[in-house]
């Protein structure tokens, strides 16, 4: 992908500045790679980031970007919706943002988080836009009207990341003023964003030749023995040479970490968990580029490693991940199926396919930030010409 600059959009005496909000920050590495991606895209494009998260800590010591708290009425910091006049646009990024708390709720979770940012951009005449987010289904009443009311506005372009998402999206809001899309992922763009830090971090993994699996393990609850199938299928691998290695995407407290708890691993030769500090999103890429193939209970390892040609098997936990693997023709089983499933098996199946799909939706997700960039670039000019009329 190129990293020049966009020439073809109107030239302002500055750079425009946006907002990028999200659930990002030290626990879901997965959501990370999201706002690295789009930082990199908007940056490498002339755009300037200020990233509001999580962990705006984190954030601003492993990407290097301005951060700020994110939006949360339970801590009562609501400092970021008064902000918002301070930036060209409101850029929300990536992830199942359009998903309801489970209670219905104006206020609390991901989904009430987006409307009220919507909401303030609006009151402040600033581009709101949803750049590659997934949506549930079906919304309850208030999260519908919710929806409409501020999410189909005229200052608000919504890109959705998968088919599904995206027919619910137009189903949802049709006759309102919003412009609507369709895009991928904004991580597959990862192998093409990634900096001169990815290759430190490949030495440290070792060499890339090894016969290396790398097991993307989460909690699987309410699957009897899932867990225990994966050690299996691992003992599997490691008697045909590979070497294992455990690793989480996601590592909250009460998470994924369980799942060294729910099997016996040390059953496995040679096996080892690596560390469970959050790295950087080089280091994750570099990690996953080391590996041969690597299984996965999450998406976002799978996504990096197709995306940078890594051989990936999914385990699909929910519909939403079955939908992504069937649209990269990437090999996979529900965890329901598990039973039945054997390294060789895994080993066996034909890879390429989600090779070439990784790239077609790299390109699909280099063009879904150019409509981002538009978005942005159209609202800013179109507040900068209110603004200089006003002032006449």
């Amino acid at each position: 992908m190129s990293n020049q600059a966009v020439t073809s959009e109107p030239q302002a005496s500055r750079r425009a500045h946006v907002l990028l909000d999200g659930a990002y920050g030290a626990a879901n590495l997965g959501d990370n790679a999201i706002a690295y991606c789009m930082s990199q895209f908007l940056i490498r494009n002339n755009v300037d980031v200020t990233i509001s998260c999580n962990y705006p800590e984190y954030i601003r010591s492993t990407m290097g970007i301005e951060s700020v708290p994110a939006l949360n009425f339970r801590s009562l910091d609501i400092g970021i919706l008064r902000d918002v006049r301070k930036y060209d646009a409101v850029v929300v990024g990536g992830g199942q943002q359009l998903q309801e708390f489970r209670i219905p709720n104006p206020f609390i979770g991901m989904f009430a988080r987006v409307c009220q940012m919507a909401r303030s951009a609006h009151n402040h005449r600033v581009p709101f836009v949803a750049w590659a987010v997934g949506m549930d289904w079906p919304l309850s009443r208030l999260g519908g009207f919710l929806a409409r009311r501020y999410l189909g506005d005229r200052n608000a372009t919504l890109i959705f990341r998968d088919g599904k998402s995206y027919e619910r999206g137009k189903l949802l809001l049709y006759g309102r003023d919003c412009r609507i899309t369709q895009s991928t992922d904004a991580a597959f763009m990862l192998s093409t964003l990634a900096d001169q830090s990815l290759t430190a971090n490949l030495e440290k993994y070792g060499p890339t030749n090894k016969k290396r699996l790398l097991m993307c393990a989460s909690v699987l609850e309410n699957y009897d023995g899932a867990v225990g199938r994966l050690v299996e299928i691992c003992r599997e691998a490691a008697a045909q040479g590979y070497e294992i290695l455990g690793w989480h995407s996601e590592i909250r407290p009460n998470y994924d970490l369980r799942v060294r708890e729910m099997a016996d691993w040390d059953s496995i030769p040679g096996f080892r968990w690596l560390p469970p500090e959050p790295i950087d999103t080089n280091e994750v890429a570099a990690l996953i580029r080391s590996s041969s193939i690597v299984i996965a209970t999450r998406m976002h390892p799978a996504i990096i490693a197709v995306s940078q040609g890594v051989a990936a098997y999914g385990i699909a936990t929910n519909g939403k991940m079955e939908t992504v693997f069937e649209e990269l023709k990437m090999p996979y089983s529900h965890v329901s199926k598990l039973s039945d499933l054997t390294f060789s098996a895994i080993a066996s199946r034909e890879f390429s396919p989600s090779f070439a799909m990784a790239t077609q939706f790299a390109q699909e997700a280099e063009r879904g930030g150019r409509q981002v960039l538009a978005a942005i670039h159209r609202g800013w000019i179109s507040a900068s010409s209110l603004k200089r009329k006003c002032s006449a």
